[in-house]
């Protein structure tokens, strides 16, 4: 049996999961997207390897090596890739690691819980190998779905 749940909200049923935990409450996405179709991303590889080094390892699917044509010329990428395992968010909390840290919003942090779900990590590519590509600095967790691959400039 299973238990119905409330948005907190519009205190309407939430089906099929569709909902965020917001501040600890749950929250329906038409409440915290509105009355939008939601937008259908394929991903083209995924973060398959993260080493202690902070070198990691996306593994691209076959069809994407065409894409990758000079890609090894680059110093700098970035990667734009889901946040698959977030399902909560608090609209304001601490930013930093610091209990004394400034008391922000999620769009004024780099919070990997955000209502999107999409994160971009600027990367230093390190080597590509057939549909991988090494890079340092990637912020992402394993297996999370990659969606782009631009070039980047390292400021």
């Amino acid at each position: 049996m299973n238990k119905k749940v409330a948005c907190s909200e519009c205190k309407r049923e939430i089906k099929d999961g569709h909902s965020f935990l917001v501040d600890d409450q749950p929250v329906c996405y038409e409440c915290i997207f509105g009355q939008v179709e939601p937008v259908m991303i394929y991903p083209i590889g995924k973060v398959s390897k993260i080493n202690d080094d902070g070198i990691s390892r996306i593994d691209l699917f076959p069809y994407q090596q065409r894409f990758m044509y000079k890609l090894e010329e680059e110093k700098w990428i970035t990667i734009v890739y889901y946040l698959h395992q977030i399902n909560s968010m608090n609209t304001v909390f601490k930013r930093g690691t610091k209990s004394n840290g400034k008391e922000v919003g999620v769009f004024a942090s780099r919070s990997p819980h955000r209502p999107s779900r999409i994160a971009v990590s600027d990367v230093e590519l390190v080597r590509i190998s057939n549909f991988s590509i090494y890079v340092k600095g990637l912020d992402a967790r394993q297996d999370s779905p990659v969606l782009d691959i631009k070039m980047a400039k390292k400021l």
